[in-house]
């Protein structure tokens, strides 16, 4: 659910540093401003902390003139306040945004909160920083002397934002403003996208609100990737009935991509096109096609919606790695870096995975609290874990673990936070811990292909197959040209093979080995299915082609691929299932 709301977000100044000085007093200091100053303030004024972050504390309020009139008391009172640390007073910064939120489990998150968050992080201690937005409000209904601080441009936000600083006591006099862009410059730090009104083609004049429906339904859905940078619904409406040029369109939103698309009906049937494109050059990137029955609108809008974003994602990814070709470590930033760590890491080989490692603990160095970049070097030992030697299996998970519990730290709505954590618990022994935070990915973002594939491998490894097959379906249908697509085909073959339907394992194994960057498993699951039902000359076949791909393979060999430490992935009857029938099919001991 989306709506429009003025957003509080509030720091303590200099917190960490205030805790190595005196950690029980800060604590005991911070907890008395909350609970005699700040928690009574907010709620006098109407507002609702939405959650507490350690020192900081992000808040919303349905009149923004009541978050400003907040934070001005809160300010003016944090003065009088006597609450010291090392003789020290507690100061505050704060920045407000009048914006559009997105509400899920009584969060909210979107460019609302980012721009709330970037302007608390410049505004003065003991004062607060204002959009633009916000200042036209208030400046007719509240004595808020605020002094213009200018066009700034801020860190994750599209385009220059016009700022108001405000402190107690301070005079109104204009500080000298940062250079204005005449217009916001895309940010090629990370991907910018932008979803333009779907055009309504249908003689139903009525299907308007489905059109405008979609769209919006797309542009939460996309906001959900914490990737990329999508515009607000408000921005994007803009250009609604217009006819534009999606290359003057990027240039005014400041982004690299847009995403242009039609809706059309007919009787109860209806067809959803939809198109990525280049933001610089108009050049069409992808494209497809949707038809469906027009049951139940709603069903049909977050189904839709997921599978474009499920495939955009990846797409986009590809071509962002396409374009670091020839680029070295010395020569980019911390998100090139990552980009270029998974582009590696997508290889699915040794050699890759070990370089994916390297540049994503570069991009780590260059920017520690990047959660995304600890995510995924926790998947790349999950992967070392798999390609490398079986030796040192269960100190990779360690690792691993470690490295998604701290990403999780530092971004709790991080889904490959979750997903890496997940996967390492479950090969840690630990699987139903593991499906739980597996599910906590997917509840942060639906249209993740790689959470839905991972749940449905865990699923399997608790003897819950058809589960399993159901989650892994929804990562094809969301993901279809996904860079992971071999797992996705092998795992299938597993849990068809693990439920007695050998055809389809078969079928589904042979169809992962002609998937790109493809390894020696598809072809031994293919072994053992034909070992245990035959034909046996296939099934020697199979033998001399899962050995071409790994010449030094045993029996004893394929039974330690199962192990992380001294707990098997899969349940023991599984496996001495499956290496039995490696055996009937011809693999040595």
């Amino acid at each position: 659910m989306r709506r429009l709301a003025a957003i509080l977000d509030a720091d303590v100044v200099g917190y960490s540093r205030l805790m190595g000085l005196d950690e029980a007093g800060t604590f005991r200091a911070l907890k008395a401003c909350r609970s005699t100053l700040i928690f009574p303030t907010i709620a006098a004024h109407g507002g609702r902390i939405v959650k507490q972050t350690g020192d900081g504390l992000l808040a919303e309020f349905a009149s923004v003139v009541d978050a400003v009139g907040c934070a001005m008391t809160i300010q003016e009172m944090m003065l009088q306040h006597n609450e010291q640390v090392d003789g020290q007073r507690l100061k505050l910064r704060i920045g407000i945004h009048l914006g559009d939120v997105i509400v899920e489990d009584n969060d909210i998150h979107g460019d609302g909160v980012t721009v709330a968050t970037r302007l608390q992080e410049i505004a003065p201690p003991g004062g607060l920083c204002v959009s633009q937005q916000v200042h036209d409000q208030v400046s007719s209904r509240l004595e808020f002397p605020a002094i213009d601080f200018g066009k700034r441009t801020l860190s994750d936000v599209h385009g220059p934002v016009r700022i108001w600083r405000w402190q107690p006591g301070e005079a109104s006099e204009p500080l000298p403003a940062a250079p204005p862009g005449e217009r916001p410059v895309p940010d090629n730090k990370r991907p910018s996208i932008a979803v333009l009104p779907f055009i309504n083609l249908s003689s139903v004049g009525e299907q308007e609100h489905f059109s405008d429906g979609f769209t919006e339904e797309l542009i939460a859905t996309l906001a959900r990737c914490r990737w990329l940078r999508v515009v607000a619904r408000n921005s994007s409406f803009t250009y609604k009935g217009k006819s534009v040029d999606v290359r003057k369109v990027a240039e005014d939103l400041g982004v690299k991509y847009v995403i242009e698309g039609s809706v059309r009906r007919s009787g109860n049937r209806i067809r959803i096109t939809a198109q990525l494109l280049s933001g610089e050059s108009g050049m069409l990137l992808w494209a497809e096609r949707y038809d469906r029955t027009l049951d139940d609108i709603f069903v049909l809008q977050d189904e839709i919606a997921g599978q474009i974003t499920g495939t955009v994602e990846p797409e986009l990814g590809m071509i962002e790695f396409a374009a670091l070709r020839g680029h070295t470590a010395a020569d980019m930033d911390a998100w090139n870096i990552y980009l270029k760590g998974l582009w590696h890491l997508y290889k699915f080989n040794l050699d890759d995975l070990k370089i994916s490692k390297e540049l994503l603990e570069q991009a780590i160095s260059l920017e520690p609290t990047f959660a995304q970049a600890h995510a995924r070097l926790a998947y790349v030992h999950i992967q070392l874990g798999w390609y490398g030697p079986l030796e040192g299996r269960a100190e990779r998970i360690g690792d691993a673990t470690r490295l998604a519990e701290r990403a999780i730290a530092l971004d709790s709505r991080e889904p490959a936070a979750h997903l890496a954590l997940g996967r390492a618990l479950a090969l840690g022994g630990q699987p139903e811990r593991g499906i739980d935070h597996l599910r906590n990915a997917l509840r942060l973002d639906a249209s993740f292909a790689q959470g839905h594939f991972a749940l449905g491998q865990v699923l399997c490894y608790v003897d819950r197959p058809e589960e399993g097959i159901a989650a892994i379906n929804e990562a094809f249908r969301l993901s279809p040209r996904d860079p992971h697509l071999w797992t996705f085909h092998n795992m299938l073959a597993i849990a068809h093979y693990q439920s007695g339907r050998l055809a389809e394992a078969a079928a589904a194994a042979r169809a992962s080995l002609r998937q790109e960057n493809v390894t020696f498993w598809p072809a031994m699951v293919l072994a053992a299915v034909l070992g245990a039902k035959g034909p046996f000359e296939e099934a020697r076949q199979a033998i001399a082609d899962l050995r071409r791909l790994r010449p030094e393979i045993t029996l004893a060999g394929a039974r330690a691929e199962f192990y992380f430490g001294s707990v098997a992935a899969m349940s023991e009857d599984f496996v001495n299932r499956f290496v039995d029938d490696l055996r009937r099919a011809g693999l040595p001991e």
